[in-house]
């Protein structure tokens, strides 16, 4: 099955959707003003930025064909109706030169994303190329900078948020890591307190599991999803803007600065002695999704009705 979120993709750029995003380029050009919008601000708007974005999507493993089709055709049709309120605008009559502008913004590769209230670019440098390409990732070295005071001119406070199963965080995790297996109490926690620097700057998350290949980035794209609707009647205002993902994981970033960890060690997922731990913890966490994904679904159903 297609993913919703390449599905998206392929929409937003295809040849019925570009008159579209021409005609809404046109109007900022009605009074001889230049061209604001840049591509990666039009395609930020359908990435991390957007409330029913891939930070949404489900893992339809544990759902029936038939609930996921539920949940599939209201994310479907939520899409449209956004993507029709974005860019239907009454048609403007420009000359060729301005024409010939909007062609050269729309077939300019995209740029550098901005962070999820689309009010600048990102602090930390972030990886052009990386395991998720929806995910704002840093390498292990822009981390040990951050923890070293390099950015203290640019950020007021930061979180490092480990999603492994308790047994690993317990046998080494990044100094001042919080565990974040026990997601619902901690975005909770981050939620009903946002975190604020005393001095006004930005205040980062980072986020990483033992590769982050999944634990790591689906709890990130779950704790942007619960912002997103904390804020939906003043998108695209954000507590947290600024997330990114650890590159590597535990695992790389132990390898390379294991100096910075407590205790000084790494314990797998799949370490033998801890095989029963992590079938619990892991059928604990298979329980959790389980049923957010049937409140989500349902939740969508009786706003639709």
């Amino acid at each position: 099955m297609q993913s919703l979120r390449n599905k998206r993709r392929i929409e937003f750029d295809s040849p019925e959707s570009r008159p579209l995003i021409k005609r809404n380029l046109s109007l900022q050009l009605q009074d001889d003003s230049p061209v604001m919008v840049q591509p990666k601000n039009l395609f930020t708007y359908f990435d991390e930025s957007s409330c029913d974005s891939g930070f949404g999507q489900t893992n339809e493993e544990h759902l029936s064909d038939e609930e996921n089709s539920q949940i599939n055709n209201l994310l479907e049709e939520s899409f449209k109706l956004e993507l029709n309120d974005s860019f239907q605008s009454d048609s403007v009559s420009i000359s060729s030169s301005k024409d010939s502008e909007i062609e050269r913004v729309l077939e300019e590769p995209f740029g550098e994303r901005l962070i999820g209230d689309m009010s600048r670019s990102h602090t930390l440098p972030i990886l052009s190329k990386s395991r998720h390409s929806d995910l704002a990732s840093i390498e292990p070295e822009t981390l040990v900078d951050l923890i070293n005071g390099k950015y203290n001119d640019k950020i007021g406070k930061y979180l490092i948020i480990d999603a492994r199963y308790p047994y690993e965080f317990n046998g080494g995790h990044i100094s001042q890591a919080q565990n974040g297996y026990f997601k619902l109490d901690l975005i909770e926690k981050l939620f009903n307190q946002p975190i604020q620097s005393e001095n006004g700057k930005p205040v980062v998350l980072i986020f990483h599991c033992e590769f982050s290949i999944e634990r790591g980035p689906k709890l990130m794209r779950e704790f942007r999803e619960r912002d997103r609707s904390l804020n939906k009647h003043n998108y695209p205002n954000l507590f947290y803007p600024e997330i990114y993902l650890l590159e590597g994981g535990y695992k790389q970033f132990y390898e390379l600065n294991d100096e910075y960890c407590e205790p000084k060690a790494y314990v797998p997922m799949l370490q033998d002695q801890h095989r029963n731990d992590m079938k619990f913890f892991r059928k604990k966490s298979k329980t959790w999704e389980l049923e957010t994904k049937r409140t989500k679904c349902l939740n969508k159903m009786r706003l639709d009705f």
